[in-house]
């Protein structure tokens, strides 16, 4: 494993350059999504968007690439130029490896949901364009997978299940997890509150007191 290569652009109107070095799926995706802002600020024209960025690229594999592509960058398309980078660069089962992280990827649970949340879709959109690339529907059962337990108990609880729309499912399960980490968080200061004031152990009406109080519906 050498060095990553890095994207530079002085600003979103700016063309990006894509250095030499190692590219995972990651940087590409950031390379594409730069490409993109840059050539909608210009208003490049879909025919003309590959040739007018890919020039960006000087690692010596891009510039070879480019060499050996000559006249037919003027008519190769958007997509294909993504794909063909996908080939050119990454690992031939990187699709595989990256969908699989994403469907073992669990919430901890220090990690507010919504964090837990735009992580995946994030690792999900280095695959759009792909058909490893996860829907709405698929995105959410995984996001559900991975939940917190207590956390997807208490939704269980909501009847979070009856949203049908994925914005709002999102939204109220964000809502759901906020007040759950806030009660962990008056927790807290009450067992510190406990252990300034005395030096004995809780007792067990005051640990019993404390769990219905987190968990209200248990």
């Amino acid at each position: 494993m050498g060095i990553k290569a890095t994207i530079a652009q002085a600003a979103p109107n700016r063309p990006p350059t894509l250095s030499e070095g190692d590219l995972d799926p990651a940087i590409l995706w950031e390379w594409f999504i730069k490409c993109e802002t840059y050539l909608r600020h210009k208003g490049t024209s879909n025919a003309d968007m590959v040739k007018t960025i890919a020039y960006g690229m000087v690692g010596v594999r891009a510039i070879r690439w480019l060499a050996a592509k000559g006249p037919a960058l003027a008519s190769m398309g958007w997509e294909e130029y993504k794909s063909q980078m996908r080939a050119l660069f990454l690992a031939s089962d990187w699709e595989h490896v990256t969908r699989m992280d994403i469907l073992r990827f669990r919430q901890a649970t220090s990690k507010p949901f919504i964090d837990f949340a735009l992580e995946l879709m994030g690792r999900n959109n280095l695959l759009a364009g792909t058909d490893s690339f996860m829907d709405d529907d698929f995105m959410r059962e995984t996001i559900e997978a991975g939940m917190e337990q207590e956390l997807s108990r208490e939704c269980n609880r909501e009847n979070t299940n009856q949203i049908k729309d994925f914005q709002r499912w999102l939204d109220e399960v964000k809502r759901i997890d906020e007040c759950r980490c806030a009660r962990l968080e008056e927790l807290a200061r009450e067992f510190a509150k406990l252990s300034t004031t005395s030096a004995a152990q809780p007792s067990c009406l005051q640990l019993d007191t404390f769990f219905h109080y987190v968990y209200p519906h248990a």
